[in-house]
């Protein structure tokens, strides 16, 4: 049986979509990488794609599932990244 995480765990794994979120919205709305505008559009496309397989990895755990969190802004992000990653 799959360990259980404690609360602070899910409380920091949703952090760190919420991170993941954040960033796939900034490459989306700008086209750019936040932090470091010279990365090329290989480059930034590949940065959306990882933190898309982030959330997507974390929203098939129970945990997540179980949750009554707002899931919206993590699937919109999935949405929105996935669109970017094919223009």
């Amino acid at each position: 049986m799959p360990d259980t995480p404690t609360e602070a765990e899910i409380a920091s794994h949703f952090s760190a979509m919420d991170d993941s979120v954040e960033l796939i919205n900034e490459i989306v709305a700008d086209d750019t990488f936040p932090f470091d505008p010279r990365r090329t559009a290989a480059e930034v496309k590949l940065i959306v794609t990882r933190n898309i397989k982030h959330l997507e990895l974390q929203a098939a755990k129970d945990w997540y599932i179980a949750s009554s969190n707002n899931k919206t802004p993590y699937t919109n992000a999935v949405t929105a990244g996935k669109a970017y990653v094919a223009a």
